[in-house]
């Protein structure tokens, strides 16, 4: 359920208050809800550990060429049929 999971991050714009920084990313208060493995803490604060969502994001891309295949199938099957 790679694809669930990566459904329910969501990417946005910030800037960071130590630096006024703009940058994009996770927040990762937001991540932990979702998978608690993808968030560390360091110094008492949360940081995303992006290195951890990797593994996750190359089995979504893995389960959407599943889908991407079968679909290709089913064009091939309807298109057999006219």
């Amino acid at each position: 359920n790679a694809l669930s999971i990566t459904q329910q991050l969501r990417g946005v714009k910030f800037v960071w208050k130590e630096s006024q920084q703009p940058a994009i990313g996770l927040i990762a208060q937001e991540v932990e809800k979702v998978e608690a493995l993808f968030v560390e803490e360091l110094d008492g604060k949360k940081t995303v550990a992006y290195a951890n969502i990797v593994a996750l994001l190359i089995e979504a891309i893995k389960e959407q060429q599943v889908q991407i295949d079968m679909l290709k199938v089913q064009i091939s099957e309807l298109k057999g049929n006219q």
